[in-house]
This record gives structure tokens, C-alpha cells and sequence, in this order.
């Protein structure tokens, strides 16, 4: 049986795509650059769902995606549903209805088109437990449309000639909302961050070629990408440094969205296939792994973990007393690995009664 291969560097990785995220809810002010955690994740995700849609892609093409939407939804729909519950009990969330169906990015876009000023009051501390899910929706998005159109591609340049014309696309839409509706929150829809997705696919497609061209691309990746990838991110961040730190650029994204995606691509391509083994030995640090393993929930808690731990805090000294971001990063670490012991790891034991 055709089985997906399973790289642990990338678990490591994943842990460090969510640490920032983590730092940017924490003080904005010196972490502004932690959201782009996110659009790491988002090209990690491209990349490795990419690659199952190809690895399975001798499949009858009904199966195959039948088996995929079931296995995501066992890998997303229970933990997702069970924090987004507990954060509508406890803080409350505005318009619930459009984050329980994973639309409410479009809604964020709509109404800042509609109403520019909509957008700092949404993102006000009373209502940030909801308003940062917004990238689940992308995802969620991506998944469903995605291998939709991508199976019905053939493999060759016909496929690679596609995702380059969608990223050309997606460049495209970037520039129209800037010119266009500047004001408006264009960086949360896929048109427009569905880039780092793209970037993701575009990299999972040159990989499963077997040309020659492609082999000296896996070659050069396992040589001098990562780090190549690594100091482009850096070079961006320092030159796009803010004199009013903030999270603009998420909603919206500067024109030099292309040359993170271009870094943060060459960074998974490059930690793919590398062989350094200082490298390797870092990013499979067994605690690195471990919590990039369990990274999806450490998302989702750590989301609407600022009011569970000022309940928390009110009712103990000793939580009062403990520095508020280490605090807060240990007691998600402590919640995400119970959830993933308790819920997510029994519910994807299930992935077996649903072969591709």
C-alpha cells in the first residue's frame, strides 16, 4: 500500500511557526512580526497537503477525496468546535454563527470594506477572542476548494503552469485591494493570503517531479535552502521594521508578501530535504517535535487563553504571582497536550477506517 511520508524535522518547524504567533498576542509592541508565524503555517499547509493530493492521486478520484475531506474533518472539525465552544461560553464571541462556519474572515473583509472603521473596533481586546480564528477560516477554505480544482489537473508543467498562474493571481488581487479598498481587512481572505497556500502547493509540485531540473532543486534545497530561506525572512522583517509597531501588514499585507513566501518556501523545502545534522538535531529536539505535533491545538487554546487565565489569576494567588507570558505559554501547553491526549489522538486513531 502507498503510504505519505512523514518527514519529524517539520514538527519542529511547526512549533516555531505557532511560538511568534504566541508572542504577538502576548505584547504586540515588540512582537509585531510574530503574525507572520501564521503564513508560515499557511505554506507549510500548502506544501504537505499538496503532497498527499499527489501521493494518492493514482486513486480513483471519488475515493480519494471522499477519504481526504473525512480525514480532515476528524483532524480539525472535534478540536476546533470544542474550543470554539468553550471560548463562546466563557468570554463570548461575537457573530459565533460565522466562525462555526468558518466564513467569518469574509465577514471581517465585507464589513471593513463597507465600513473602514469596523476594523479597530473589532480587533478591541473584548472581542480579539474571536476575530483571531480568522485563519482557521483560511485554511478551512483552502482544503475544501483546493483539491477540488488540483485533481483535476494532470501531472506536468500543465499542473505547475496552474498553481504559478493562481499565485500570479493571488499577487494580482493584493495590488487591486491596495490601490482600491486600502481600508478595507483584504489581507484575511484567500484571495490575497492564499499566496503563502499557493507557495506551499508550488513547492510540493516541483518536488514530485522526477525531471532532472527537479532533482538539482531537491539538490540545492538540501545543500543551502533553509538558510538561504531563513535570511531572506530576516532581511524582510529588518527592512520592513515599523516605527508604530503593529499588525497592519496582516490585513494589510505589503508588497513584499511574495518575497516571504519566496523564504518561507525555500525554509520548508530546505528543512525537507536537508541533511545537516545540526539542523536536523534541532528541529527534532524531542520537546520541539512533541509540541509541534500538538501545535493545532496550542493554536486554538492559546486563542482565549488570556480571559481563562485572568478567571484563573482572580482565584489564585499562586497563578497571580507566576510571570503572566510564561504563565499563560505553560498552562496552553499543559490544556493543547491534555486535548490532544484526550480527544484529538483517540479521534485520529479513526484515519485507519479511511484509507485513500
Amino acid at each position: 500500500m502507498q503510504s505519505l511520508e512523514h518527514r519529524k524535522q517539520l514538527d519542529g518547524l511547526r512549533f516555531f511557526a505557532f511560538l511568534p504567533v504566541f508572542l504577538v498576542h502576548t505584547d504586540v509592541t515588540h512582537f509585531w512580526w510574530g503574525s507572520y508565524g501564521v503564513s508560515l503555517f499557511f505554506v507549510i499547509s500548502g506544501f504537505l497537503i499538496t503532497r498527499i493530493l499527489i501521493t494518492f492521486e493514482n486513486r480513483p478520484r471519488k475515493q480519494m477525496l471522499m477519504s481526504f475531506y473525512a480525514r480532515r474533518a476528524l483532524r480539525i472539525f472535534p478540536a476546533y468546535y470544542l474550543v470554539l465552544g468553550l471560548a463562546a461560553a466563557t468570554v463570548g464571541i461575537a457573530y459565533l454563527p460565522a466562525f462555526a462556519l468558518y466564513v467569518m474572515n469574509w465577514g471581517i473583509f465585507f464589513y471593513t470594506w463597507i465600513q473602514p472603521e469596523l476594523l479597530d473596533k473589532a480587533w478591541e481586546p473584548t472581542r480579539m477572542y474571536g476575530i483571531h480564528f480568522w485563519s482557521l477560516c483560511v485554511e478551512e477554505q483552502f482544503y475544501l476548494v483546493f483539491p477540488l480544482l488540483f485533481t483535476f489537473l494532470r501531472p506536468g508543467r500543465a499542473r505547475l503552469s496552474w498553481l504559478l498562474a493562481l499565485w500570479g493571481a493571488s499577487i494580482g488581487f493584493r495590488f487591486l485591494f491596495a490601490a482600491f479598498l486600502p481600508k478595507s481587512a483584504y489581507g484575511l481572505i484567500p484571495l490575497v493570503c492564499g499566496e503563502y497556500l499557493v507557495a506551499g502547493a508550488v513547492g510540493a509540485v516541483v518536488f514530485a517531479d522526477t525531471s532532472g531540473a527537479a532533482e538539482r532543486v531537491r539538490t540545492a534545497a538540501r545543500q543551502w535552502m533553509f538558510p538561504i530561506g531563513l535570511a531572506l525572512v530576516v532581511a524582510m522583517f529588518a527592512i520592513s521594521w515599523p516605527e508604530s509597531p503593529s499588525i497592519d501588514h496582516v490585513t494589510h499585507p505589503p508588497h513584499m508578501q511574495t518575497l516571504l513566501a519566496l523564504g518561507f518556501l525555500a525554509m520548508v523545502l530546505g528543512l525537507w530535504e536537508t541533511d545537516n545534522r545540526w539542523v536536523l538535531g534541532f528541529f527534532n529536539f524531542a520537546p520541539f517535535r512533541f509540541l509541534g505535533k500538538i501545535s493545532y491545538g496550542l493554536y486554538l487554546i492559546h486563542l482565549f487563553m488570556w480571559p481563562l487565565f485572568d478567571w484563573l489569576a482572580a482565584r489564585s494567588s499562586v497563578i497571580r504571582e507566576l510571570p503572566p507570558t510564561a504563565a499563560r505559554f505553560g498552562l496552553t501547553v499543559l490544556l493543547a497536550a491534555a486535548m490532544w491526549r484526550l480527544v484529538e489522538a483517540p479521534i485520529l486513531k479513526l484515519k485507519t477506517r479511511l484509507p485513500y
